[in-house]
């Protein structure tokens, strides 16, 4: 996928992102779990920290070091989650949502440095099997969906009930 086409499909799923936020109020973002225990809130500030370890990992790639935890098992990434959450969960929305936006705009600066070439070409960076735009995709446009789907299906559930 050439860096156009990438950052085109970034942008627009955030905004399907943002969409199914809209009309929020901050007690709904905040006190209703959405997944699990996750709130709203809880599920922006995971978005975020991914984002944040994704433009971490452009940076050492960029500087043609293998960025640690890369490659994580099912096991290391639940853990993980687990710990993000505990370390978010207290946060207040206003800083989680700069964070979300500030990592976003972080994210799109760091993309422009990369070419095409960088983004589309095999093994072209090390501990990197695959071209760099699918690990791109699996932390911007592909992560944002799925907690899209989290948070629309919520909505509509509470549509549905009672008091909804």
């Amino acid at each position: 996928m050439d860096k156009a086409t990438l950052i085109r499909r970034i942008h627009e799923e955030r905004e399907r992102l943002l969409q199914a936020l809209e009309g929020l109020s901050p007690e709904e973002m905040t006190d209703v779990p959405v997944v699990g225990e996750w709130t709203v809130k809880d599920i922006l500030a995971h978005l975020a920290v991914w984002q944040g370890r994704l433009i971490t990992a452009l940076f050492q790639l960029e500087q043609g070091r293998r960025p640690k935890d890369l490659e994580l098992s099912p096991a290391e990434v639940d853990a993980l989650n687990a710990r993000i959450y505990r370390e978010q969960k207290d946060r207040p929305l206003e800083r989680v949502l700069a964070d979300l936006h500030g990592t976003f705009q972080q994210l799109l600066r760091r993309l422009e440095r990369f070419s095409d070439a960088d983004l589309t070409q095999p093994g072209r960076f090390p501990g990197l099997a695959g071209p760099l735009w699918e690990l791109i995709a699996s932390e911007t446009y592909e992560h944002d969906a799925e907690h899209r789907v989290d948070i629309e299906r919520w909505r509509a559930a509470r549509r549905g009930s009672p008091g909804g």
